[in-house]
């Protein structure tokens, strides 16, 4: 899932609650983290560096939302001192490591929210129709709650521990309160209205008036109409406090459910089909678990994900699977009463603030603006991919039929098996033996070699002597640290956290912010950092690197997208800064766009090179991936479609069930899966239980995001297709440049569209790019 994105206050606690995994997409955003001391353990024979980062003071991401707590705080320091509040540019998560204990972090908690309450409530009585007397006001105290709060949510997804999550539980409500205040805040509101309609609203900048314009709407769609002490606002808040916990609830449940199931399997003859690398994986993740002998499989992707594409037992195939659909959906970790729940209170607070649905207040902030246009987008991406969809399914078919014996209809956990072989069969190679041409190391150096040459962008990673000396640390070893420049000027830093950890880092990849851009009253700039989690495979040894699958490439590519667009940023005003106020359906362009390099001859030449021998992946093998793009590519559009279709009919017309005869969100499920999914699926799926990118984090009534990103993202690639027919390098160099001065500065401080017409010449985006790069076009 996964992703990345801007937030405010409120964006910040939807991301903490969303952590889960992410996937992905979106998922949204959340981090959790393991830190261990690194700079002591890096090589200390190491020259000394020659540069001392200089400290800058950090910027503000996101507004969290409040009340007061009764926590006894006798015990514990002034907040002040606090590794949460304490830090300009790094945090000292060595420190932060040992601090993350409800008596421990609750207390420091209480007290923040507790003075940035006291502080507003004053501020209130200041507020100026300036900009300055307004957004700027609030500046210092934002940036305080949401740098402290965003470290909460980062390691509840990289380090998940019950410490952590009793510490989130119990401070979450009072974040969500000090939230409402703020958004609810009628002095707020006036002096920005009357600064709307003032002279002084023209002497203002367009990102100072788009900053304001989507704060008056923010306040709106927080509830500022409501009158004072109304019912209507108390009920408001309430399911705003009650919608957050369910989130966490929501994540968690997946967490525990995902963590709670293995298989182990003692007999290697039933593993028929997978390699000894992957049977060397599974033995390891058994001993993880604590398992001393056999071969453990578990529902996280790493691991779930190759066992389906391998396995030729297909007994086992079908119970892992049947594992998977139905995880989160029984006892006290089932989901679907808290699916219902949120999906009650979501329309019941669109309606509270006018709107006929969730879809319909969620729709008002995007690009896409309402639930018709990003329907007409997901129907004509329908009409374009369901004859190559159903030629691939009677391919496929005929296929397993003929090479593997299976009788037709294929069943769901058939799927990904006989698809893996008719991959091989088409194209000569197995996953693990490309992979064994993607040492990670390679594949990064190849990342940053793009961000260079393409976008004039240099990466470099701190080495351990730099990371001592200015007293950089990390969550856990394998993290590294990186700067990044342009034109012999440091722009920004970011924390690469690569490889899977399942029993405390959350399943997926994203992208997320540490601080972002932000110039100060007295000229000081905070630079922005950024995290990028991944979850690949990590080393089998300490003699090997981490070898990658090619989805793991494209992941790596998709999320430094992300990261490019947060760190070049030119925007000095943190609510418009980087990722932050970007809408959410053009929040993926920048992460899609970069993926198209993966599927470029020139660059998977550079990035690849065998691990052992270092000889260049053999031709075919390019161009077998490069040919991979369209293998299958209408059934996976179906497939995403399908996500998206769902989740815009449960945001819109759907009704949760009030008896047991009532339609369920499992029968809708099935029912829109009778024209988007043809391998017939089970009664009994489950997979809304464990759909976390609308459910536990700021997907919903947006999943069609990323179809909709997807599109702009193809069709600036294209530019970059047209540049190199037309001019060569040269011309691909100057519209890097051109791209790097539109989409990835501009963040979120130009409206989309006007950052579109810059960048491609043009209002409309060319859906016939999106259809050609995934060979669809023909059956349009």
């Amino acid at each position: 899932m996964y992703r990345a994105t801007g937030r405010t206050i409120n964006q910040s606690i939807i991301r903490l609650s969303q952590n889960r995994r992410v996937i992905n997409p979106s998922a949204f955003s959340r981090r959790l983290t393991t830190i261990e001391r690194r700079a002591t353990q890096l090589n200390k024979k190491a020259t000394t560096p020659k540069f001392r980062i200089q400290e800058r003071v950090a910027t503000r991401s996101a507004l969290p939302t409040f009340r007061t707590m009764t926590t006894a705080t006798n015990e514990i320091t002034a907040y002040k001192q606090s590794p949460f509040v304490q830090w300009k540019l790094f945090p000292n998560f060595e420190k932060l490591l040992g601090e993350c204990k409800p008596e421990q972090a609750i207390p420091v908690f209480q007290q923040l929210i507790n003075e940035a309450r006291d502080k507003f409530l004053a501020l209130e009585k200041e507020f100026q129709p300036t900009f300055d007397g307004t957004i700027g006001q609030l500046s210092e105290l934002e940036d305080e709650i949401s740098r402290a709060y965003g470290l909460l949510s980062h390691l509840n997804g990289v380090k998940n521990s019950p410490e952590l999550r009793e510490t989130l539980e119990k401070i979450q409500p009072e974040f969500i309160k000090l939230s409402l205040l703020m958004n609810q805040s009628i002095p707020k509101y006036n002096a920005l209205e009357t600064l709307k309609n003032s002279d002084e609203w023209n002497k203002l900048n367009s990102v100072q008036q788009r900053i304001i314009d989507k704060s008056l709407r923010s306040m709106k769609n927080a509830g500022i109409g409501f009158p004072e002490n109304s019912p209507e606002k108390k009920r408001f808040n309430e399911i705003s406090e009650r919608l957050s916990q369910l989130s966490l609830s929501f994540n968690n449940n997946v967490l525990d459910a995902t963590k709670a199931y293995k298989r182990v399997v003692k007999d290697s003859t039933e593993l028929e089909g997978c390699s000894e690398t992957l049977l060397e994986t599974l033995k390891k993740n058994g001993e993880q678990l604590g398992e001393t002998e056999g071969y453990c499989i578990t529902l996280d992707f790493p691991i779930y994900g190759p066992f389906m594409m391998n396995c030729s037992n297909r007994a086992l195939r079908e119970e892992i699977y049947r594992a998977n659909i139905t995880k989160a959906s029984e006892g006290v970790m089932n989901n679907e009463p808290v699916i219902n729940e949120i999906l009650c209170l979501r329309r019941e607070k669109a309606n509270l603030l006018g709107y006929k649905s969730h879809a319909d207040l969620s729709l008002s902030v995007k690009m896409a603006q309402d639930i018709e246009s990003a329907q007409n987008l997901l129907d004509r991406l329908f009409d374009a991919s369901i004859g190559s969809a159903q030629k691939e399914v009677e391919k496929l078919t005929q296929f397993a039929a003929t090479e593997l014996g299976m009788s037709a209809p294929l069943s769901p956990w058939d799927t990904s098996y006989a698809s893996e072989q008719y991959r091989k069969k088409l194209f000569k190679f197995d996953e693990e033996t490309i992979s064994q041409y993607f040492a990670f190391p390679k594949v990064l150096q190849g990342l940053f070699d793009v961000a260079n040459e393409i976008l004039g962008v240099q990466v470099r990673e701190l080495s351990p002597a730099e990371l001592e000396t200015n007293k950089i640390t990390t969550w856990h070893d394998d993290v590294k640290v990186f700067e990044v420049s342009e034109k012999g000027e440091v722009k920004a830093y970011f924390y690469g956290d690569f490889y899977s950890r399942p029993s405390e880092k959350r399943s997926g990849a994203w992208m997320d912010t540490v601080t972002t851009r932000t110039k100060h009253l007295d000229g000081r700039v905070t630079l922005p950092v950024a995290y990028l989690i991944c979850n690949q495979p990590p080393p089998q040894s300490q003699d090997e690197p981490s070898l990658m699958k090619f989805r793991d490439v494209e992941t790596l590519f998709h999320e430094f997208g992300h990261c490019l667009q947060h760190m070049m940023t030119r925007v000095e005003y943190p609510d418009a800064s980087g990722i932050n106020g970007i809408e959410w359906d053009f929040v993926e362009v920048a992460s899609q766009f970069m993926e198209n390099f993966c599927s470029e001859p020139e660059w998977l030449n550079r990035l690849s090179g065998h691990y052992k021998t270092g000889e260049n992946m053999p031709q075919e093998m390019i161009d077998a991936l490069v040919k991979g793009r369209e293998f299958l590519s209408g059934m996976a559009m179906l497939r995403q479609l399908h996500f998206s279709k769902v989740d815009l009919a449960l945001h819109s017309t759907f009704t949760p069930p009030k008896s047991s005869s009532d339609k369920s969100v499992f029968d809708l499920d099935a029912e829109i899966a009778k024209g988007t999914t043809l391998i017939p699926r089970l009664p009994e799926d489950r997979f809304l239980c464990s759909f976390l990118h609308i459910f536990g984090g700021g997907y919903s009534a947006g999943y069609y995001s990323y179809k909709w990103s997807e599109t702009y993202s193809a069709d600036a690639y294209a530019a970059f297709e047209e540049a190199a027919q037309q001019g060569g390098k040269p011309a691909i160099s100057q519209i890097g440049t051109l791209y790097r001065d539109t989409i990835l500065a501009l963040g979120g401080g130009t409206p989309p569209s006007e950052v579109w017409k810059m960048f491609r010449g043009r209002g409309n985006v060319d859906v016939s790019a999106l259809l050609r790069h995934s060979g669809l076009l023909a059956h349009k």
